[in-house]
C-alpha cells in the first residue's frame, strides 16, 4: 500500500485531498496544527492513519514528523505539501509579523516539508504536489506580500525538479476556494467565484494515476465563475 502525507490535512484544501487518498488505498499521514480535527477526520477514514501535531514554521517540528513517519513506514510516495497561509494589504502596510509568517510558512515550510521527506521520495521515485494559488505567476494590489511568497515557492518547486529528476514534481495552482482562509469560513455562493475543496481534490486525483513516465508538472483550475486573470 502506497504512502501519502499530507500538510495542513486539519480542514479545507488539505483534508478534502486526504479524504481522496484514502478513498484511493493509500496508507495517510496527516499534519497540522490542530490535532482535535486531524483526530476527527481519523476516524471517519477507512485506511490506515497516522496524525501528528505539525507546525512547518519549525524546523525541529517537521524534522520530528518526517523522523516518526519514516519510522513507521519506512518511507513514503506521495507529499502533498499543502499548509498556508495568507494576510493581505498594501505592501507599505503589511506588518512585518504577518509577512515574516507567510515566509516561514507558505515557503520555507514548504521547503523544510519536502526536504525532509526527499530520501525516501528519490527512492521510490515518489510525487510531490504543492499547493500553491493562481497567483504564484501573477500579481494584484493588496497582495504583493502574500504572492511574493507564492512566486517563491513556485521558483522552489521548479528548482527541486531540476535538482531531482527521480521525483515527479506538481505545483497545484487552485484559484479562489471556499475554506477557512484569511479570516474567512467556508459557506460562500459558487457564483462568487469559489472552488469547493472537494472539487480540487477531484482534478488532482486522475493525475495520481498516471503511468510513471508521465510527469504534469502544474496544473491552475479556477471556477468558471471566477475571472480569468494572468
Amino acid at each position: 500500500m502506497k504512502v501519502a502525507v499530507v500538510t495542513g490535512s486539519s480542514r479545507g484544501i488539505g483534508r478534502a485531498i486526504a479524504e481522496m487518498l484514502a478513498e484511493e488505498g493509500y496508507s495517510l499521514v496527516l499534519g497540522a496544527r490542530n490535532v482535535e480535527e486531524l483526530e476527527k477526520l481519523a476516524e471517519g477514514l477507512e485506511t490506515e492513519v497516522f496524525y501528528q501535531h505539525l507546525d512547518v514554521s519549525k524546523p525541529e517540528s517537521v524534522d520530528n514528523f518526517a523522523s516518526r513517519v519514516l519510522q513507521r513506514f519506512g518511507g513514503v510516495d506521495l507529499v502533498v505539501a499543502n499548509a498556508g497561509v495568507g494576510y493581505f494589504g498594501r505592501l507599505e502596510e503589511i506588518r512585518d509579523e504577518d509577512f515574516e509568517r507567510m515566509l516561514q510558512v507558505n515557503t520555507l515550510g514548504l521547503w523544510r516539508t519536502i526536504k525532509a521527506f526527499l530520501p525516501s521520495l528519490k527512492e521510490r521515485k515518489g510525487i510531490v504536489v504543492a499547493i500553491t494559488s493562481d497567483v504564484s505567476a501573477r500579481v494584484f494590489p493588496d497582495g504583493g506580500a502574500y504572492v511574493a511568497t507564492k512566486w517563491a515557492a513556485r521558483a522552489l518547486v521548479r528548482t527541486f525538479q531540476l535538482e531531482n529528476p527521480e521525483v515527479r514534481f506538481l505545483e497545484l495552482r487552485p484559484g479562489a476556494v471556499d475554506t477557512y482562509f484569511a479570516g474567512s469560513r467556508p459557506g460562500k455562493p459558487k457564483e462568487h467565484g469559489f472552488l469547493k475543496p472537494e472539487e480540487v481534490a477531484e482534478a488532482l486525483r486522475p493525475l495520481l494515476k498516471l503511468p510513471p513516465e508521465v510527469r504534469v508538472e502544474e496544473l491552475m483550475l479556477r471556477s468558471v465563475y471566477q475571472k480569468p486573470e494572468y
